[in-house]
């Protein structure tokens, strides 16, 4: 069998990584890897890597300056032994077969990107949250053998009209291969969606299996909230990027890659304060929301959520931000 590397960056993470690590720890499958890269914690985060380390051979734990979580996801890229890659956050945690579902769905389809179902966590006491996810075990045998193949672009495309998949690189197993030449940009936010649509580009077959084996911890701080002045506009600039990259390089994907900026846009202004609303990045957002909402009204492929707010958009340009922005703020309190 083929070694799985398990790469996990690691950041102030003391009250999740003994989860996130046993989690893993507990697989079916035990042909991996474990890269923990610890990207210069304060708390006690990286003891508590060292000392599994101590007790667990196939963990190996690297100690870095605090450059962020693309670096030190880039650094467990260069150190993995595997000929196949997958990332796990620190605050989450997996099925115990997480990783023989996800073998099994690439030997079973000879995809070079396999994903399983996810799971949305709410922050809670240990205890509680440990009884919420005993919960999530329980799915049926339809479930684990069902699966959706993409060929050729047909992925990329699923990814940009968000069919199955995120910009996001947790939940995934990807072949090694996939990542030559292609690394998280550093120095930057947003850092995934600078970078997850490049390697869906070079995937020949890519799947997705309805299996519900990772446990995203969804938390009001957590990047996905972040209401950051420089992350939005690094989301921004390479959500752009990625549309001259689809323009260039994949024509036939560019109708998926514009619903993917329309999204991007609506989401960064849910996020965006209302008396924000008159500043040059938000009138852009707004501009490039109005422009693409015609496009996204026609394109019978988007996400109904998409076809919805570009209606809204076309209807009332000026009631769109206060729309947005209320739903997410609403959202936000119920985590």
């Amino acid at each position: 069998m083929e070694l799985i590397s398990i790469i996990v960056p690691v950041y102030q993470a003391q009250d999740y990584i003994m989860d996130c690590v046993d989690s893993i720890l507990a697989q079916t499958d035990q042909d991996y890897e474990l890269i923990l890269v610890d990207d210069g914690s304060r708390d006690f985060s990286g003891r508590l890597c060292d000392e599994y380390a101590e007790i667990h051979p196939q963990i190996r734990v690297f100690h870095t300056e605090n450059r962020g979580a693309a670096a030190a996801r880039n650094y467990g890229i260069d150190q993995a032994k595997g000929d196949w890659i997958t990332f796990i956050d620190s605050d989450d945690t997996v099925e115990k077969d997480h990783l023989g579902y996800l073998r099994w769905l690439q030997q079973e389809t000879g995809a070079q990107i396999v994903k399983s179902g996810h799971e949305k966590c709410r922050p809670v006491d240990l205890e509680k949250r440990a009884q919420e996810l005993e919960g999530f075990e329980r799915h049926t045998m339809a479930d684990q053998l069902s699966y959706t193949c993409y060929e050729g672009t047909d992925g990329l495309k699923a990814l940009l009209y968000q069919e199955h998949f995120m910009s996001v690189p947790w939940g995934m197993l990807m072949e090694k291969k996939l990542w030559d030449g292609v690394r998280f940009p550093e120095g930057t936010e947003a850092e995934d969606m600078g970078t997850i649509y490049r390697i869906f580009a070079r995937s020949q077959k890519t799947v997705y299996g309805e299996h519900k084996t990772y446990h995203y911890l969804q938390r009001g701080s957590s990047t996905m909230y972040a209401t950051s002045r420089t992350r939005n506009p690094a989301y921004y600039r390479h959500s752009r990027q990625m549309l001259l990259f689809v323009k260039e390089n994949y024509p036939e994907c560019y109708a998926a890659a514009l619903s993917r900026h329309f999204s991007a846009c609506c989401q960064i202004l849910s996020e965006t304060p209302l008396y924000l609303s008159g500043t040059r990045f938000g009138a852009r957002l707004k501009q490039d929301i109005q422009f693409l909402a015609k496009r996204v009204c026609k394109d019978g492929e988007c996400r109904r959520m998409n076809r919805m707010a570009a209606r809204l958009a076309r209807v009332s340009p000026s009631m769109i931000h206060g729309l947005l922005r209320t739903y997410y703020v609403a959202k936000k309190r119920r985590l």
